[in-house]
């Protein structure tokens, strides 16, 4: 199982076509919210399976913030994590996970990458694909194994 992973595109719809183009055949794509239609519009060209969190800069009637995926045999949260207080640490999110029982946590927001391992949960986030805070343009392939293990690709782009 591969899945793509995006956040943070704030209308920039070349650079989330870039990233998406560039992840090879994936299984599934999730966006991170800050304009998660943006995935929507730019999928019409891949046709991909997609999930999506709506973010802090988005008005919609009923968001959904949270949202539990399996795939590949695990327990995905995602969220864009404005709500878990994530520019000041993963605490919130962890307590979060765990409560769902999560085997992988997405969560943007910060537009700065980050992996971390911890209790058993990989926490991923892959950057902004449009406006980072880091080095360069973010984004994530998850590997999931036929054994269920889980490798994560943290991977940057060039404007």
């Amino acid at each position: 199982m591969r899945i793509g992973v995006v956040s943070d595109s704030h209308g920039n719809l070349y650079m989330l076509d870039k990233a998406i183009s560039r992840m090879g055949d994936v299984d599934l794509i999730i966006h991170l919210g800050d304009f998660y239609y943006d995935i929507l519009k730019v999928n019409e060209k891949y046709k991909k399976a997609v999930e999506y969190v709506v973010g802090n800069n988005e008005f919609v009637m009923n968001p959904i913030y949270d949202r539990i995926v399996v795939s590949g045999g695990k327990t995905i949260f995602i969220t864009h994590g404005h709500k878990y207080g994530v520019y000041y640490g993963i605490d919130r999110l962890y307590f979060k996970a765990q409560e769902v029982q999560a085997d992988i946590v997405l969560y943007g927001h910060t537009h700065i990458q980050s992996l971390v391992r911890e209790g058993g949960m990989v926490f991923l986030n892959p950057g902004s694909v449009s406006r980072p805070r880091d080095s360069k343009a973010g984004y994530a392939v998850i590997e999931i194994d036929e054994s269920g293990d889980i490798d994560v690709n943290l991977l940057r782009l060039d404007y």
